[in-house]
């Protein structure tokens, strides 16, 4: 799971520079709504991995993802058919111990409870996550027009409420990229522009299902920010499904 996280940090910033094709995708799938026209996307992502996942000694730890932005997500008592993408906060959350463990998804209702600094020099998690705003799975809308699933789950005594608080402080580290595409299929056309920026972090957490105070063994911040235009209405098969 560890590695999933580091992954899906990866993932997300190769992906944001699909996501003119991403949107286009949404859209002609009825999910997304969007018509010719220019589109300004961004997404804030702060990840944290507190321990490393040891079945020999069952050292407690968890990690925790939070991705606010544009995101696609299915809620557990929603209508189980039809994802949502939209401008969210999503928490995916992991934890491990001797307590059990258990992974779980969660749609904030007050997406205030997350912050970060324009300059990414900081960040802050602090929040209670609810059963009933637990998501079957959530995540930032990457190159694919399906969603990324996530498994939700945990040991019949862990269970939500979890009341967490992270924050997250700069170490120095930092980087930017920008990347453009295009895309084309017969009339229909985009044209898109992505600039990323990357800060590597230190930070230190609490859950209340652990005891004490954790220290972050990696963590970082990436904020993208995207320039859609869209021209014209794609046919069925532009996408490839």
């Amino acid at each position: 799971m560890a590695l999933i996280r580091k992954i899906s940090l990866v993932v997300s910033v190769v992906f944001c520079g699909s996501l003119a094709l991403a949107a286009a995708a949404i859209a002609a799938g009825g999910g997304g709504g969007l018509g010719p026209g220019e589109y300004v996307f961004a997404n804030t992502t702060a990840a944290a991995q507190f321990g490393v996942p040891d079945p020999l000694n069952q050292t407690p730890g968890f990690d925790v993802f939070v991705s606010r932005g544009l995101n696609s997500f299915q809620l557990e008592n929603g209508d189980g058919e039809n994802p949502s993408v939209s401008d969210s906060t999503i928490v995916n959350l992991q934890f491990f111990g001797p307590q059990g463990q258990g992974f779980f998804c969660f749609a904030l209702k007050n997406q205030k409870d997350f912050k970060v600094s324009s300059d990414l020099k900081s960040a802050s998690l602090h929040t209670l996550l609810t059963a009933d705003e637990m998501c079957s799975f959530g995540a930032p809308v990457t190159g694919k027009a399906a969603p990324a699933p996530r498994a939700v789950g945990g040991g019949p005594g862990v269970q939500p409420p979890f009341q967490v608080d992270i924050t997250w402080t700069a170490t120095g580290v930092h980087g930017s990229g920008k990347d453009r595409s295009t895309f084309s299929c017969g009339n229909y056309s985009t044209n898109s522009t992505n600039d990323t920026k990357t800060a590597g972090e230190n930070a230190t957490g609490t859950i209340n299902v652990l005891k004490g105070s954790f220290a972050a063994t990696t963590a970082g911040i990436i904020a993208n920010n995207t320039h859609l235009e869209i021209k014209g209405f794609p046919l069925q098969g532009c996408f490839g499904f």
